[in-house]
């Protein structure tokens, strides 16, 4: 069950797969995917399983197919870092969207895009240095790159605190300041924080297949 609100004068959907649907423009909107992560963490020795990237592409993928979207923003961080020359990941991304060609693709740069530039032509992924203006609404990585103005970014991968009984369970988080929203982080080998620097004024969480109005941030929930 999604939630609608506005901003700018547009409407749009908060999806329980962590994403903004604009149904007027057919686009979806995610941040903070972190391909690769896994591939990061097992450079380093860690034991990670594999298969996580296949699992967060096959997500899009349901989630494009479920609301019949024709562009897909990313608002920063599409990737945790550039691959390696040995590393055969950034291939599944070329077969994803391969499988996708008819999806246009834009990329806000965020801090982990960095020297992409082949990978990203590669890729059909139209990339944008610090904004991308879309009828009215600045759409950034860093909610401060917004200058104030209508927008949404990510970066901050919000969460909120649920306490049941004594347990603490944290879930995703869309967090809204006058016209300025900030998505959950769309990628789940990611971390959650319940306090950001973000001014928050409305909270919304992502309980299951629902999207639920929440105390602020910092303030736990009592289920």
């Amino acid at each position: 069950m999604s939630t609608a609100i506005q901003l700018a004068g547009h409407a749009f959907e908060l999806l329980p797969e962590r994403a903004v649907y604009w149904r007027a423009r057919r686009s979806l909107l995610l941040a903070d995917v972190h391909l690769g992560k896994d591939q990061v963490f097992r450079r380093s020795g860690m034991a990670v399983p594999a298969g996580v990237l296949g699992t967060e592409l096959a997500r899009i993928s349901r989630l494009v197919a479920r609301t019949g979207a024709e562009r897909l923003i990313v608002l920063g961080d599409w990737v945790h870092a550039p691959p390696d020359p040995n590393e055969d990941w950034p291939s599944e991304i070329s077969d994803w969207r391969r499988a996708h060609r008819n999806l246009a693709m834009d990329l806000v740069l965020g801090n982990h895009d960095r020297a992409l530039r082949d990978w990203l032509e590669a890729w059909s992924i139209k990339s944008h240095r610090s904004a991308l203006d879309v009828d009215g609404l600045r759409l950034v990585h860093e909610w401060g790159d917004a200058a104030g103005r209508p927008g949404m970014s990510g970066h901050l991968h919000p969460g909120a605190v649920v306490k049941s009984g004594h347990e603490r369970l944290r879930l995703p988080a869309f967090l809204l300041a006058g016209q300025h929203l900030v998505l959950p982080a769309f990628g789940r080998f990611t971390g959650l924080m319940d306090q950001t620097p973000f001014p928050t004024e409305q909270c919304w969480v992502i309980a299951g297949q629902r999207v639920l109005p929440a105390p602020l941030p910092g303030r736990s929930i009592r289920a």
